[in-house]
C-alpha cells in the first residue's frame, strides 16, 4: 500500500476518504491481489487517525468486495478481474459527487396474520405523505399552469430529469446526462420499455430466487426468460454464458429477496461479459439503495461502467411510496436514437404536476432530508426485530442474514423437521406471516443452502418499533 495524503480530502469524513483511497489502490492494482493490509491499529498509528475510522474504511470494503476479511490472518485485497478491451478505460469511482457529476404502522390484516412480513408496506413511507403535501403544494402556488398541466414528452419533463441526474451524481457517484433519462409510472412500466428495447436480442437471463414481476413482465412482452442461480457474489456468470442470453437483469445492490451485495469481482465480470458481443446490455435495479443501513451506499454498477452496457432503473417506491408510482431509467448512449425510434410516440406514464413536485423535492434537499430519517426509523424497527429474536427462546437456532443491505432481511432457522411450509403455517397460527425464500424461486433447487436451515425472507417496512417488538415475541414462540 503506497502513503496516503488525508489533506486532499476536503469535505469528505475521514473514514469514507480512506475506504476511496485504498478503494483505488486496489482497482488500479497499486496494491496487488492477495496482498495483506496492514491491521486497523497499525494503519491507524501510521495515519494519525482513530481505529474507529479505519475500521469503517475496511468495513466499507469488506462490504463492497474490495478487500477479503480472514478470520486471525487479516485482510487482504480481493483478486478482480480484467475486462476484455476495456480494462485501460474501466474509470476509478468518482471521489467526490462534484467530480462524479462534472464526468406503518398499517397491520394489513390478511386472515389471522396481524404482522404480515411476506410484503413491504403498502403504504407511504414515514413522513413521505407530509413531503409530498409541502411539494404539491409550492409548486401549484408558484409554478404556472402551463407548466404542470401539459403533456410531458416521452421521456419525462426535463427538470425532473436534470434533478435525477443531479441526485444520482450526489448519492450514487455516477455522471449521468439528463437527456438520457426516462421517467415512468413505476419500475413495472419501465420493465416494459426495457423489454421493447431489447426484444431481438435473445433471451434475457433473471436472478433466481429473484423478483417475479420483472420475469412475468418479460415473459409477457414475449421475451424467452432464463432463471440463473446465485452464488455468494451475485448471479452466476457460469450460468449466465451457458443460457445464450443476451440481457441479464441483476440487483447488484441489494438482491431480491437473498438481500446480496454483488462483489465488485463479478461486477466486474459482467462487465466484461457485456463486452464480448455487441448488444449485450445489464441491466441494473438499484430499487431500494439509499436504504442501506449500515454504511455508506453501495456504489451502482453504472458508476464502474465504461462498457456502454448498462441500464440503470431506480424508484422512488421505497423511499416515498408505491402509490405515486415514479420510477426512472438511465440510457447507455448507445440505446438513445433507438429509443426514439421505437418508444418516442409514446406520451410520459406520470402527470407533469407530479413530476414537477418530485423535481422540488430533489432541488430543495427535502426529498434526502426524508431519506435520512426514515433510514433511522427502519434502523431503529430492524434493531428491535431482530433483538427480540436473538434475545428470545429461540436465539440458538436461529441466523439473522443480510440485516444491514436494505430494508427486508433473511432469517435462517434450523429446520426441525416441520420444513419452510410447517414453520410459516405456525407462525400463521400466531399471527405473523412468513415468506419461504424457496416461494420466490423459479427453480427450487436455485433456493436450497443445504446447510438444514428453512429460510425465510422478512420484509419489515409496514412495522411500527412496537409492531417489531410483538411480532419477534410471536415468532420466538413458534421458533
Amino acid at each position: 500500500m503506497r502513503g496516503i495524503d488525508l489533506t486532499g480530502r476536503g469535505e469528505l469524513p475521514l473514514y469514507e476518504y480512506l475506504y476511496r483511497c485504498i478503494r483505488d489502490q486496489v482497482v488500479t492494482g497499486e496494491i496487488a491481489a492477495e496482498e495483506r493490509l496492514p491491521s486497523r491499529r497499525t494503519l491507524a498509528e501510521r495515519l494519525g487517525v482513530s481505529v474507529v475510522t479505519v475500521e469503517g474504511a475496511y468495513a466499507q470494503l469488506v462490504a463492497e468486495g474490495y478487500v477479503v476479511a480472514r478470520s486471525r490472518r487479516g485482510y487482504y485485497a480481493a483478486s478482480l478481474p480484467s475486462l476484455p478491451n476495456v480494462a485501460a478505460t474501466m474509470p476509478v469511482v468518482a471521489a467526490s459527487a462534484h467530480t462524479a457529476k462534472a464526468g406503518w404502522e398499517d397491520k394489513r390484516a390478511a386472515g389471522s396474520v396481524s404482522y404480515d412480513l411476506t410484503r413491504g408496506a403498502n403504504v407511504a413511507s414515514p413522513g413521505a405523505a407530509r413531503l409530498w403535501e409541502r411539494a404539491l403544494r409550492d409548486v401549484i402556488s408558484h409554478e404556472p399552469d402551463d407548466v404542470l398541466y401539459r403533456t410531458p414528452p416521452a421521456r419525462g419533463v426535463m427538470r425532473l430529469r436534470e434533478a435525477i441526474a443531479d441526485h444520482l451524481a450526489r448519492s450514487r457517484g455516477m455522471s449521468v446526462d439528463p437527456e438520457l433519462v426516462v421517467v415512468g409510472a413505476g419500475a413495472q412500466a419501465l420493465y416494459g420499455l426495457v423489454a421493447q428495447l431489447l426484444r431481438e436480442g435473445g433471451p434475457v437471463g433473471v436472478e433466481d430466487p429473484g423478483y417475479a414481476r420483472a420475469s412475468e413482465t418479460y415473459r409477457a412482452h414475449g421475451l424467452d426468460v432464463r432463471y440463473l442461480p446465485l452464488d455468494a457474489e451475485g448471479i452466476s456468470v457460469r450460468a449466465l454464458r451457458g443460457s445464450c442470453a443476451a440481457v441479464a437483469h441483476v440487483m447488484p445492490s441489494h438482491q431480491f429477496p437473498t438481500g446480496r451485495v454483488m462483489s465488485v469481482a463479478r461486477r466486474y465480470e459482467l462487465l466484461g461479459w457485456a463486452a464480448e458481443k455487441d448488444r449485450r446490455y445489464l441491466v441494473e435495479d438499484d430499487y431500494d439503495c439509499e436504504l442501506r443501513l449500515a454504511g455508506r451506499p453501495i456504489p451502482a454498477l453504472a458508476s464502474i461502467d465504461a462498457t456502454g452496457s448498462v441500464l440503470y432503473l431506480n424508484t422512488f417506491s421505497k423511499s416515498l411510496s408505491s402509490a405515486l408510482r415514479i420510477a426512472y431509467l438511465v440510457l447507455p448512449a448507445s440505446l438513445d436514437t433507438m429509443f426514439d425510434d421505437r418508444l418516442g410516440f409514446l406520451s410520459s406514464t406520470v402527470p407533469a404536476i407530479d413530476q414537477v413536485a418530485l423535481a422540488h423535492a430533489l432541488e430543495s434537499g427535502a426529498y434526502e432530508r426524508h431519506v435520512a430519517r426514515y433510514r433511522r426509523g427502519m434502523r431503529e424497527v430492524r434493531d428491535a426485530l431482530v433483538e427480540g429474536i436473538l434475545d428470545g427462546p429461540a436465539s440458538g437456532r436461529v441466523r439473522v442474514e443480510e440485516a444491514d443491505s436494505g430494508i427486508h432481511l433473511v432469517l435462517a432457522v434450523e429446520d426441525d423437521g416441520r420444513g419452510e411450509r410447517g414453520i410459516a403455517a405456525a407462525a400463521r397460527a400466531e399471527g405473523v406471516g412468513l415468506a419461504p425464500l424457496s416461494s420466490f424461486a423459479h427453480v427450487p433447487e436455485h433456493a436450497a443452502a443445504g446447510d438444514g436451515r428453512a429460510r425465510f425472507v422478512v420484509q419489515y417496512d409496514g412495522l411500527s418499533v412496537e409492531d417489531a417488538r410483538a411480532a419477534a415475541s410471536a415468532l420466538g414462540s413458534v421458533l
